[in-house]
């Protein structure tokens, strides 16, 4: 398998104007359906996506479809019947071997591709759509990957690999897992990419460091501390791409403090990520005329 990050995408000749940008954080990927939906009310949708852990879930199931509020609604119905044994379903076995040194993870993969497999409506990523590419990071070379082309199901699977507690994915001589760990939010790889105007749909907000309640286990520690290392990358990056691009960052709106593996709170997340992104898009002052939803 050839890496996007050393080859063509074969998109074409022309350099995307818009991308989404859809950060990981778990059960938070809730927040991304109502900014998507506050999005596509006012017409604006990309001309690609680029996406790490469960970003690159959401990305995946819009790729593929209409750029429109209807698209952004039957993501929501996904999400609201989600549960949290779908995604991190305790095995016994699994705990006791990554615990013992037998395993490399603690969680098995099979809810997770049941879950993709169950909306993926692409078996390449470069039949997608709208462009998708995925960030995942390579474990052999210990280097972060960009990954636009290659078995579809496989690729989304690695780029939500939470290092850890989800196993590896091989593909080809990679061995990936979540890309977050690296590139939460990658923007970087947008403007890589020729993005001009960039919309991010982040699951937590750049300088948000203190914990609104104590994670109540050792999965939700662990998830935490990855989301507290990657938002300084997020700040980072966001004060070197603005002056650079036209780079639009939506609120995650997440007041009650809900963890990124509660998944029974996906209602209240999408309805206060789609009213405060409502109101960060009414008043942005755009200078370019914005592509509109056909």
């Amino acid at each position: 398998m050839v890496s996007a990050a050393e080859a063509p995408t074969d998109r074409g000749p022309e350099r995307p104007r818009t991308a989404f940008v859809l950060s990981g954080g778990a059960s938070l990927g809730a927040l991304q359906v109502g900014m998507l939906e506050a999005l596509y009310e006012r017409g604006i949708a990309p001309d690609v996506l680029v996406a790490t852990s469960v970003g690159a879930l959401n990305a995946a199931f819009i790729a593929s479809r209409a750029q429109t509020v209807a698209t952004a609604r039957a993501l929501a119905r996904v999400w609201r019947d989600l549960q949290r044994e779908d995604v991190f379903p305790v095995s016994l076995s699994a705990l006791v071997g990554g615990v013992c040194g037998r395993r490399d993870h603690l969680v098995p993969d099979h809810g997770l591709r049941r879950l993709i497999t169950r909306y993926l409506e692409f078996d390449d990523l470069a039949d997608a759509p709208i462009p998708l590419h995925l960030v995942a990071f390579d474990l052999a070379e210990g280097r972060e990957v960009l990954v636009s082309r290659g078995p579809a199901l496989e690729s989304v699977i690695a780029a939500a690999s939470i290092p850890g507690v989800f196993p590896p994915v091989r593909i080809g001589d990679l061995r990936l897992v979540d890309g977050g760990v690296v590139n939460n939010t990658p923007i970087s790889r947008a403007v890589e990419l020729g993005a001009e105007r960039i919309y991010v749909l982040p699951t937590g907000e750049p300088s948000n460091r203190r914990l609104d309640s104590a994670p109540k286990t050792a999965l939700d520690a662990a998830i935490h501390g990855v989301q507290l290392l990657v938002n300084s990358r997020l700040e980072a990056d966001i004060a070197r791409y603005a002056p650079a691009v036209e780079l639009v960052v939506l609120p995650a709106s997440n007041a009650s403090g809900v963890q990124p593996t509660s998944f029974e709170h996906s209602d209240r997340l999408m309805l206060g990520a789609r009213v405060a992104a409502r109101a960060t898009l009414a008043s942005q002052t755009v200078q370019t005329p914005l592509r509109l939803v056909g």
